[in-house]
């Protein structure tokens, strides 16, 4: 999925990176979370990506992050992420990775926790997946785009919830109101929320999913 997010990034090095579970090694006792700090927080990445050679990264799906975010508003009960995040620099140009409607752009100025930028694509009634953290976008509601087709770039720690650059995709069945990027782990989130990675290659039967 992230050769068509990021066709610029193809032949770059992706490694798979659990950072609710590597955010442990960053923690002290009785220090504050240096996580929640963006530039520390980049350096953090960068560094992973230098340990195992890597341009970029990705992972997250349903990760406990309870660690990473320890000392922020979220409960550690609802901070199972619900999406995979795509760790690239500022201003990495965005690509739909498949044929889909343009159903909402939109742009959340919490810096504490939103969205930043967010586009959603609908791939087929009912499924819809969700771009976020966006600095700019380039399509509008209503607009049919194609595979390939250029949506926006990666914002910075104000599109990001104050945080490090990323791209945050998530799945979502139904309606998309109200949704957050943060939940609790159950069955019931699992089938609303499911892998983004299940459903590609783009020529998946998504009815079948």
């Amino acid at each position: 999925m992230f050769q068509l997010l990021f066709p610029q990034y193809r032949r770059r090095r992706w490694v798979y990176l659990p950072l609710g579970a590597l955010a442990l090694g960053e923690q002290r006792p009785g220090k504050p979370n240096p996580l929640l700090e963006p530039d520390y927080c980049q350096r953090w990445v960068r560094r992973l990506h230098r340990r195992y050679r890597a341009t970029c990264s990705y992972g997250g799906w349903f990760e406990d992050r309870s660690t990473l975010w320890q000392g922020h508003y979220m409960h550690p009960n609802m901070a199972f992420h619900l999406g995979v995040d795509f760790n690239v620099a500022e201003r990495s140009r965005v690509y739909s990775p498949a044929d889909a409607l343009v159903v909402e752009t939109w742009h959340d100025e919490d810096s504490s926790g939103g969205w930043g930028g967010r586009i959603a694509l609908e791939l087929r009634p009912r499924l819809t997946l969700l771009l976020a953290h966006l600095g700019k976008t380039w399509v509008r509601v209503g607009d049919r785009v194609r595979a390939g087709q250029l949506l926006g770039n990666v914002g910075g720690p104000t599109n990001n919830g104050n945080w490090f650059p990323h791209l945050h995709a998530q799945m979502v069945r139904g309606s998309f109101a109200h949704v957050d990027g943060y939940g609790a782990f159950s069955v019931s989130n699992q089938r609303k929320f499911p892998d983004p990675f299940r459903f590609w290659p783009p020529q998946y039967d998504y009815a079948h999913a």
